[in-house]
């Protein structure tokens, strides 16, 4: 009898530890609006949020991931001008394309289907190497303890809080590579917050992973030049008044 309850026992790790390793993450992410210029006033800053968020979700499942705006979720148009028209602040959001971030962490690629002004793009290149430097800060956040780690880029600080209890090296965005799931982000001292809200380790239908398959095929360099190409052209075709943001 002895040797049945010990069998049931490791059946019973061994189905909890599978669990451990799909599932669903919801996340807010939310971006800072530094918007300034010369001759701004009180007024019209008073105008301009400090802030836009979103709701996002991360599925994950046999060492691959899906990232994605949450059904139903949108940023509206942000269109703010002076009395004397001497100023104008347009912020529109480029959601005419579902934003969708596929991972495989096995062969080491990603999938990235972004929109541009109303046209959609299919980034595909190989998953970036990031380079984390895990300290001995810990914390609990929603019930999971946490530990603290960095990377520093050419552009950006990055700040993850990690989870051991969730072992898969999967994240937000386009952050991923630590020894387990990363529940908060903070990029650049908060130009760029992210941050779990809800976790729901589940079952998750292969069906619901696939690699996005919609847009122009480009690698991210292509991608990249082709955005700086753009904005170029809304400065130059409403003389540097106008800001767009291409992505959240």
């Amino acid at each position: 009898m002895k040797y049945l309850f010990l069998i049931l026992t490791v059946a019973a790790s061994i189905n909890i530890s599978s669990a451990q390793k799909e599932g669903k993450i919801s996340y807010t992410e939310t971006v800072k609006l530094d918007i300034q210029f010369e001759g701004m006033d009180e007024s019209m800053k008073s105008m301009i949020p400090q802030s836009q968020s979103l709701q996002k979700e991360l599925l994950f499942k046999n060492n691959t991931s899906l990232y994605q705006t949450k059904k139903g979720e949108s940023l509206d148009d942000l269109n703010i001008e002076s009395d004397d028209g001497a100023f104008q602040i347009k912020i529109m959001m480029d959601d005419d394309v579902e934003d969708i971030l596929y991972k495989n962490l096995s062969n080491k690629t990603i999938t990235h289907q972004r929109g541009m002004m109303g046209k959609a793009f299919l980034v595909k290149d190989e998953l970036p190497n990031h380079i984390w430097k895990i300290t001995n800060e810990k914390v609990k956040y929603i019930g999971y303890e946490c530990q603290k780690a960095v990377m520093e880029t050419d552009k950006d600080f990055v700040v993850a809080w990690f989870t051991s209890q969730i072992p898969v090296q999967i994240g937000p965005g386009n952050y991923h590579g630590l020894p387990g799931a990363i529940l908060m982000l903070s990029i650049n001292d908060g130009e760029r917050d992210i941050k779990a809200s809800n976790i729901e380790l589940a079952s998750i239908d292969d069906k619901e992973i696939k690699a996005p398959k919609d847009g122009k095929k480009v690698n991210e360099k292509e991608f990249e030049k082709i955005r700086i190409e753009k904005e170029k052209e809304l400065e130059e075709m409403y003389g540097g008044r106008e800001r767009r943001i291409i992505e959240h």
